[in-house]
């Protein structure tokens, strides 16, 4: 194999070339679960704070920098939100309400809390409810079966306004309805 200038000048050149850190040196990231990401959460001590990683469900969507805890500990994973408003006319002090996503608190000591589930809550406040993803799917049954009602509810008042709106035949005739 002959010796030709490119290889002559490489050769020469390594000596120059810095020593690389040893691996020992390098911090690597923690191995991640399938179905996770590795997300920063700022942890808030005090005065100072400090930004950790920990592994992220991939349906959370909450920003654990923008939204600082205490502790690792109390960090929840929370989705998207999914929402349906009932409007109303009338007099209520707000409008029918309810909100679902999907959250998991990592340190709960009930299993069902642990694993990923579905929230449900309205505007009042309150907690809501908590429900498996079986319970959420026969909900949606319920909810689906309660579309229909609605439906149905508003032909029988279209129908019922329509009726009152004609005249009587007595009026057509008139005589006294």
């Amino acid at each position: 194999m002959t010796t030709n200038a490119i290889a002559q000048h490489a050769a020469a050149c390594i000596g120059a070339i810095p020593s690389q850190p040893t691996a020992a040196t390098v911090h690597p990231l923690p191995a991640v679960a399938p179905g996770y990401r590795l997300a920063p959460v700022k942890v808030v001590t005090g005065t100072s704070s400090i930004i950790a990683h920990i592994p992220d469900p991939l349906f959370c969507t909450e920003d654990h920098v923008d939204e600082p805890v205490r502790a690792l500990e109390d960090v929840m994973h929370r989705g998207d939100v999914s929402s349906v408003y009932v409007p109303t006319f009338g007099y209520g002090a707000y409008p029918v309400q309810m909100h679902a996503w999907v959250e998991s608190d990592p340190v709960a000591t009930d299993d069902r809390f642990k694993a990923a589930h579905v929230a449900i809550g309205d505007a009042s406040g309150d907690e809501g409810s908590h429900i498996t993803p079986e319970m959420a799917e026969k909900l949606a049954d319920d909810l689906i079966g309660f579309a229909a009602e609605l439906r149905h509810l508003a032909n029988v008042a279209r129908r019922a306004n329509a009726v009152a709106s004609r005249p009587s035949l007595r009026k057509r005739q008139g005589g006294v309805a």
